[in-house]
């Protein structure tokens, strides 16, 4: 990192559409020919349009009259209606108005649509435009849309959504009249949902509130930023505009430098989804989805876990909705690398970093466990006994709901048979296959193991994709240690998480003794990776240990049976054998395991992540930071209960490790704008670099795990992470 200019950790920009170097003057003289072509045309002025790359409603008054703008036909209008309704949403030139050729035009603002030459290719995200009779500027920044039968448009960043008239679909939920607010989080990285009217509708669309904290992460963070509707972000990847929203009209109103995805469901997706639905009378069902990485499976289940919370077919809508998420690479509801079964009786209009945390008053996660690892492949029988102890946990507590089963994308080897036991314990009314490209191995593997009905779906993987797997990790799991929950709110406002905008080590840890009387935990157990009790302090220092409940002794188990093989206990049901806790020479707990032993997940329940900030050896005493509440942990420990940490492969916390490096240079850059103005002579190169250069000499000294790479310097041969292959080959799970 020798030039002035900081590392992008947030990946590469993802490809622009094509654009043809026509230029405004051809492109009017296109129009007007083609205007005077058409008939039944009626002029209509600009003052009643907003063009493309217009993101403020109040300049609807504000716009001057344009007479060659013109509206198409009623005619092709409709044509190009049904064509969307029918889910052609990619459409050329010749099915857009001519006003979408339009240059674009300053706003009230001051800033200006992304593109200022017209596209050869515009892609088409909305069938209507805003005009003075259909759209209406409140109060608060309150905008209400008056929309016919079979209008769609799609809307990026986030805000509250509230029906006064008629119906609407999105996400695959239905949405009617009634003053619920529900709340949207539609980021520029993943596939944005479309809004579809199904009748004469009249809706409002509200600011989000709380939409400034979770963008002031991208201070901490290059992977929060360029995500919502900026317009011209500014160095701090935070927007200038207030509103919290940007309605997408066309490609053309898509911000800088990104490509605009929207949330589709194919035919084969619907009519799946439509079968799915509860019939009267009958028992709720299982659904188990399965398939390849990045086939779909997480979008499938939201789409359905929204059908069934608002069923629109004459049928009455489920209460709540059982999720049980096996993918403890990509969850939807839990931070990484665990699984848990979830109660959903809110539809799910968010991505999971928005929440991702085990207090989220949306929905509420009955019982998790911690794999310690983002793939089953580390523990495939901790897996299974932690998939089945959920599944006991639906049965007891949540089988009159319909249960939905998300399953990791390894279906090969291992993997497949882990599918397989599955399938055989739970025995899912449904097993649903996303992907129609095989391979046949899995397929058949799966088919002979499904005793009900089995389908195979085509998948749908995203096209282009700014954030790659291990980028959303990583920003599931800075939101999860960054959100809490927002105490202060209300009736009749609903409680919503908040997100803290400092970074952690501005956050007051926990100090939690780890020797004497008062010790906070029990002890620190490793999963997968078993250390020398001399490296286990240094190897826990700045990692993610989950803390797990230990609600019985039982959960010992199978350490105590591979402490003391051969060795029957005839009173291990009632009275288990104490397990051994060893000290290492810094006097810190710990739970010898050399034969790779796991805790019981039947009689243990993960209730949180901590990451070690720090060890105070001369206080005996670790310096956590969880978003636990400190409620939760004194009612275990008044109830007599333990705690246990458990290390394992979590990723590495490497953006808790640079959150102060970005807000240093953000503010230096800031500071150093600032002296920009009044110099002209400084270069902005020159300045980059002397910014960057003074923030590493003033805060990498002082963050640790931090290294800085001079020139063409290069980490030795042999400095990376030695990763030893595992045999992934099929064997018995048990």
């Amino acid at each position: 990192m020798s030039s002035g200019k900081r590392r992008k950790l947030d990946g590469r920009d993802p490809p622009q559409s094509p654009v043809s170097a026509v230029s405004a003057i051809a492109a009017r003289r296109r129009q007007a020919a083609s205007a005077t072509k058409s008939q039944g045309n009626e002029p209509t002025s600009q003052a009643e349009q907003l063009t493309p790359g217009t993101n403020s409603f109040s300049a609807l008054q504000t716009l001057k009259p344009d007479k060659k703008a013109t509206n198409p036909s009623k005619k092709r209008f409709e044509q190009i209606a049904q064509r969307r309704s029918e889910g052609h949403h990619l459409i050329g030139t010749e099915d857009l108005p001519p006003t979408s050729l339009l240059p674009s035009t300053p706003t009230p603002d001051g800033t200006k649509s992304s593109y200022s030459a017209p596209s050869s290719q515009v892609t088409n995200h909305s069938s209507f435009r805003l005009t003075k009779s259909n759209c209406l500027a409140k109060a608060g920044g309150v905008v209400e849309l008056r929309l016919h039968e079979r209008e769609r448009f799609t809307i990026s960043g986030s805000f509250g959504l509230r029906i006064v008239d008629g119906e609407v679909t999105l996400a695959g939920a239905t949405l009617r009249a009634a003053e619920k607010m529900y709340w949207v989080s539609a980021p520029n990285c993943v596939a944005l949902p479309v809004i579809r009217t199904i009748e004469e509708t009249r809706l409002e669309l509200h600011n989000d509130p709380e939409f400034s904290s979770l963008r002031s992460l991208g201070r901490l963070s290059p992977l929060f930023r360029r995500l919502w509707n900026e317009s011209s972000e500014t160095i701090d990847g935070i927007s200038t505009t207030e509103q919290s929203f940007r309605i997408i009209g066309s490609s053309l109103d898509a911000p800088k430098k990104c490509v605009i995805q929207e949330l589709v469901s194919p035919p084969e997706w619907n009519r799946k989804l439509e079968s799915l639905l509860p019939l009267p009378g009958t028992n709720q069902r299982a659904t188990f989805v399965c398939g390849p990485k990045s086939a779909g499976k997480s979008t499938f289940t939201r789409l359905l876990t929204n059908r069934l919370l608002t069923c629109s077919n004459g049928q009455s809508p489920v209460r709540r909705v059982a999720v049980l998420d096996l993918d403890p690479g990509q969850p939807e509801y839990a931070p990484p690398g665990t699984v848990s079964l979830v109660s959903v009786s809110v539809p799910n209009f968010g991505v999971p970093f928005t929440h991702a945390a085990f207090d989220d008053p949306s929905n509420t996660i009955l019982r998790c466990h911690s794999l310690a690892s983002v793939t089953p492949a580390s523990a495939p029988g901790l897996f299974i006994s932690c998939a089945t102890d959920l599944y006991d946990t639906y049965q007891k507590s949540l089988r009159t709901s319909p249960l939905l089963i998300n399953t990791p994308g390894w279906i090969l080897g291992t993997g497949l048979d882990l599918l397989v036991e599955l399938i055989t314990r739970i025995r899912p009314a449904e097993v649903i296959y996303m992907s129609e490209d095989g391979p046949a191995e899995a397929v058949n593997a799966l088919e002979n193991a499904t005793k009900n009905v089995f389908s195979v779906l085509p998948s749908q993987p995203s096209e282009f994709t700014s954030r790659t797997a291990a980028h959303f990790r990583s920003m599931q799991m800075m939101s999860y240690f960054h959100s809490h929950v927002d105490v202060e709110s209300k009736p009749p406002k609903p409680q919503r998480l908040i997100w803290s905008t400092h970074a952690l080590t501005s956050t007051r840890p926990y100090v939690v003794p780890y020797s004497g009387g008062n010790s906070g935990f029990f002890g620190i157990i490793s999963y997968d990776y078993q250390c020398t009790p001399e490296y286990l302090l240094p190897s826990i220092n700045g990692s993610i240990l989950a803390m797990v409940e230990i609600e019985d002794r039982a959960a010992f188990q199978q350490l105590t049976a591979a402490a003391a093989p051969g060795i029957r206990n005839e009173q291990s049901s009632t009275k288990p054998r104490e397990v051994a806790v060893c000290r290492t020479a810094d006097d810190l707990p710990f739970i010898p395991n050399p034969h790779d032993a796991t805790l019981d997940p039947t009689y243990c329940r993960t209730i949180g992540l901590a990451l070690v900030r720090a060890i105070d050896l001369r206080r005996k005493c670790l310096h956590v930071i969880t978003p636990t509440p400190s409620a939760r942990l004194e009612q275990i420990r008044s109830e007599g209960r333990d705690v246990v940490l458990v290390h394992g492969r979590f990723d590495t916390a490497h953006w808790a490790y640079t959150e102060d490096l970005y807000a240093k240079s953000i503010q230096d850059e800031l500071l150093d704008k600032d002296i920009q103005m009044t110099d002209e002579e400084t270069s902005e190169d020159e300045l980059e670099g002397e910014t960057t250069q003074r923030a590493k000499q003033d805060v990498i000294s002082a963050i640790p795990w931090i290294e800085i790479l001079q020139g063409n310097q290069r980490r030795p041969i042999g400095s990376r992470v030695w990763r030893v292959r595992r045999d992934l080959g099929r064997h018995s799970i048990d």
